[in-house]
């Protein structure tokens, strides 16, 4: 069962940004334990690898801050950019650490929420920074295996040695009894480069010692006996769900055509066994599609490995105040010089931010939506080289035919008409409304 996430919201101090989680108060006062060990441990101590973190209590209500300056969170990261081996490596180990640190201080690792919602990141390193929250409470191996498998789906398939880590570190959490430690030593063994075996070892019964776990497979098997197999899941499935037909069939049969009439009591044990059955079968399915895909994964990366010795040849990509600006120039062409449309009551609207900075006019389209603007390259849309603009300032978004902005956690803030917006969360744009940046001031049209 999924443990239940605490109230999130957001404040901008002086000098800090915090995320605040409050204790969920359905069935109580919403107060926390303060005498509570855990509590004081990890308020007293510095841990490494948790957000710093305060305490106060207001109305009866437990509230922690957590400080999240010039950090993101890594599901807002993931939406911008796949990972490679060494951000693989940074966040699979963080994370591991700090539960072998967590148990130095004799706190348990189930109050760490394991949500890439919850985990801050600095985004140039993915040096990854976690929530403890004592009044959470999950399944460890559960929840790093969710988070693995949130991962999995961001690899850079012409990494070679990222997808062996999200492959071998998938296989291992796997098994119900898997041990985070023996994950960390095989990723900090792990070469920068992946080498077939053939190349490197020839004695098939070589083993490096920080695999000999009885958990962890050999990562040099052949590659069939390696690749998940699913379609045995896929046969399962089908299976059960005749099964399931069958049991409402022969009951709905008997009831129709017999002259004995099955009980109220036999009828419900007929119908749950369908049900059960029905169930075992979308598990069954569920299981093997995530098999597929992963198998696919493989297969992509197999066809993609000729191609990494020809891309190291190629061209730096253009960053992505480039990209986007030549793609304005690209439109501008088109409407020019093609056929002449005409325009819907309902897009009159010109949707753009524009300003001046540095003597240059900035004309920022928000035609296509969702957009973040900051000053770091690739993980912003729109690129603005300015100290006083953080790496990912603002987010852009459209509901409902308007225009929202987001602040995301930027150092400067975002102000809108003279006032700062809060943090992450919605702010409706009008026609004429002053937006700043830092330095940067510009207006919506």
């Amino acid at each position: 069962m999924k443990a239940e996430m605490p109230n999130k919201s957001y404040e901008r101090g002086i000098n800090h940004n915090y995320l605040i989680l409050s204790k969920c108060s359905f069935f109580g006062n919403g107060v926390i334990d303060e005498k509570d060990y855990r509590v004081r441990m990890f308020l007293e101590n510095n841990i490494k690898g948790l957000l710093p973190v305060t305490y106060r209590r207001t109305d009866k209500e437990s509230r922690f801050y957590y400080e999240i300056n010039s950090l993101q969170s890594l599901e807002r990261v993931l939406e911008k950019r796949e990972l490679g081996s060494h951000e693989l490596k940074a966040i699979f180990t963080g994370c591991i650490r700090l539960f072998e640190t967590l148990e130095e201080y004799l706190l348990d690792g189930a109050q760490v929420i394991l949500d890439c919602d919850f985990i801050y990141v600095d985004i140039e390193k993915l040096t990854p920074y976690f929530i403890y929250y004592p009044d959470y409470e999950c399944d460890v191996r559960q929840a790093f295996t969710e988070l693995v498998d949130r991962l999995l789906t961001k690899i850079n398939h012409t990494d070679e040695s990222a997808v062996m880590i999200g492959y071998q570190v998938y296989r291992y959490t796997r098994n119900p009894n898997f041990v985070m430690g023996e994950i960390r030593k095989y990723i900090e063994h792990m070469p920068e480069k992946a080498v077939p075996i053939q190349e490197e070892k020839t004695d098939i019964n070589y083993r490096e010692p920080y695999i000999e776990s009885a958990y962890i497979e050999d990562i040099y098997d052949e590659e069939e006996k390696s690749k998940p197999k699913y379609i045995g899941d896929i046969i399962g499935g089908i299976i059960c769900v005749i099964i399931a037909l069958g049991i409402v069939g022969t009951a709905v049969a008997i009831n129709i055509y017999s002259p004995f009439m099955l009980d109220t009591g036999r009828q419900a044990s007929l119908y749950g066994a369908a049900i059960m059955a029905f169930v075992a079968g979308i598990m069954f399915f569920y299981d093997g599609n995530k098999k597929r895909k992963l198998g696919k994964l493989l297969d992509e990366y197999e066809d993609e490995k000729p191609m990494l010795q020809e891309n190291e040849n190629k061209k730096p990509v253009e960053s992505a105040s480039r990209i986007v600006h030549k793609t304005i120039n690209s439109e501008k062409e088109e409407f020019f010089y093609g056929e002449t449309i005409c325009l819907e009551e309902s897009i009159l609207e010109e949707k753009v931010l524009r300003g001046r900075f540095n003597g240059e006019d900035i004309n920022i389209p928000l035609d296509k939506l969702p957009m973040t603007i900051g000053k770091l390259a690739g993980m912003s849309d729109y690129v603005i080289d300015d100290n006083t603009v953080s790496k990912m300032h603002a987010r852009f978004e459209e509901h409902d035919g308007k225009i929202y902005m987001y602040d995301l956690n930027s150092t400067n803030g975002t102000l809108k008409n003279g006032e700062f917006v809060a943090i992450n969360t919605p702010t409706r744009l009008d026609a004429g409304d002053k937006i700043k940046m830092g330095r940067v001031s510009l207006t919506y049209c």
